[in-house]
């Protein structure tokens, strides 16, 4: 109940679902990653999406706020290491650390040699967002901010992950690195799956 919005609820609920099977002598641990973002993903996560806008010119402006973004590979390893390695109805948070809109969007910059891009303030682009989920759905695409997305970027994003640095070896890569892959991959250039 102290969670928001239809994706935190339910994966409260499965968290729950599981630590009570435990209880009943699954063998299971959870893992909790942060905002996922990398390179294979062909632009339905919102920061992939701000991305794919960003080298395509259609981007106009970020805005100001931020959230804990991971590689989706950490979240890939680190599932694996919980496996191997996790204890039994343990949770591990599977995070990197809080960045901003406009540090992404920095990353964007150097990645694809591109323009820079001004950061607007949360309340403009919240007063903004009925136009923008109306011209969204009339070339029925999916809207590059939302209430919900503008809403987690206000939110608390601050995790840590030390508990699966300990017992997992879990160690996130550098977000330039990530964000370098994605243009990249966007762009259709081969980059690393797992590396």
């Amino acid at each position: 109940n102290k969670v928001i919005g239809p994706y935190a609820k339910t994966k409260a609920e499965a968290t729950q679902a599981v630590l009570e099977a435990v209880e009943q002598g699954l063998n299971a641990v959870v893992v909790h990653p942060s905002g996922i973002i990398g390179p294979y993903d062909n632009g339905n996560n919102h920061i992939v999406k701000l991305a794919k806008d960003y080298i395509s010119g259609k981007l106009l402006a970020g805005v100001i706020g931020g959230y804990d973004f991971v590689d989706v590979r950490d979240v890939a390893k680190g599932c694996i290491a919980a496996v191997d390695k996790g204890e039994v109805g343990e949770c591990y948070i599977l995070s990197n650390r809080f960045f901003t809109v406009k540090e992404l969007l920095e990353y964007m910059q150097i990645a694809s040699n591109g323009p820079k891009k001004i950061c607007v303030p949360i309340s403009l682009a919240k007063i903004m967002l009925p136009m923008i989920e109306w011209i969204a759905k009339i070339k029925n695409k999916r809207p590059l901010f939302t209430k919900y997305s503008l809403y987690t970027l206000e939110s608390n994003g601050h995790f840590s992950h030390e508990k699966a640095t300990k017992a997992l070896a879990y160690h996130p890569r550098e977000m330039r690195t990530t964000i370098a892959d994605t243009i990249h991959y966007l762009q259709g250039r081969q980059v690393p799956l797992l590396a």
